[in-house]
């Protein structure tokens, strides 16, 4: 196995390493290393410092300049995002990007998903009592809070990681002072060591990108060999025209442009899915 013994670092100021150990070990062979780098330079969820490139970039650019830091060879970073559900309304969607990269082989891999299953919310609070409604109902305090002026004129005065009563309440008292319209901007606090959800969702995904880098490609053997693609067309039961639904999954090499597509367990769609027989 390429990965035995050898040293991964992890890019992380947050405690990501538990979501990443477990299947970067048992699967890989990897003995896991925490980097010390800031990555919080790069951006914050709260905004004191904006994310001024896309979240595919950050990671990558967190992983890289860890290495470079370290002296290392082979890293991960994470960056995730909270936006709200492409097709469905009124919902927000954890989406959590993964990038890997082997100095050693020129080989890195990235890989995303997007997660329904979060306890994101934010909102402007005047009263104190009325933030004990959005606390039950994000999962506090086991998963913690983030409260700040809503008129944010001093980006300093940011209290995070509330896991107590006391401290939102003495959280409360002083943004609401320094307030200009003496409201509060509670959050929830999305870094991974402080939010448990979020963090289940990062180990589901790091056990996914093992099993890619587990996985050769069958023409250059390089890691990482998986669903590049899907591709749409699955044939209607009844009148077999084309639906939208995914008929096969393309497997493809990070590396070179080898590629399979596998056809999905599916043979035909339902004619409800049928833009003919259901216009």
């Amino acid at each position: 196995m390429r990965y035995q013994g050898k040293t991964c670092l992890v890019a992380s100021m947050h405690e990501k390493e538990r979501a990443i150990r477990t299947s970067f070990e048992s699967l890989l062979g990897f003995q896991m290393e925490v980097s010390e780098l800031n990555t919080d330079a790069l951006g914050t969820f709260t905004g004191e410092i904006e994310r001024s490139i896309p979240p595919k970039e950050c990671a990558k650019t967190k992983c890289l300049n860890a290495l470079l830091a370290h002296g290392k060879q082979i890293g991960i970073a994470n960056e995730g995002s909270f936006v709200p559900h492409p097709v469905i309304p009124f919902i927000s969607v954890d989406y959590e990007i993964f990038f890997f990269t082997d100095l050693e082989i020129g080989y890195e891999l990235c890989i995303s998903k997007m997660f329904t299953e979060t306890n994101f919310a934010a909102a402007a609070f005047s009263e104190f009592d009325s933030i004990l409604e959005l606390a039950t109902k994000t999962q506090f305090p086991s998963h913690a809070l983030i409260v700040r002026p809503n008129r944010w004129e001093d980006k300093k005065i940011c209290f995070k990681g509330i896991q107590s009563i006391d401290h939102l309440y003495d959280a409360f008292e002083k943004s609401r002072l320094v307030s200009s319209d003496k409201q509060v901007w509670v959050e929830t606090d999305m870094r991974a060591h402080k939010n448990p959800t979020r963090m289940a969702q990062l180990e589901k995904l790091a056990k996914e990108m093992a099993q890619r880098l587990a996985t050769p490609c069958p023409v250059c053997s390089i890691p990482g060999w998986g669903p590049v693609d899907r591709m749409r067309g699955l044939s209607c039961a009844d009148c077999g025209a084309e639906t939208n639904l995914i008929k096969a999954v393309i497997w493809g090499c990070c590396q070179c442009p080898y590629k399979e597509s596998i056809p999905v367990d599916q043979a035909l769609a339902e004619p409800q899915y049928c833009p003919l027989c259901n216009p």
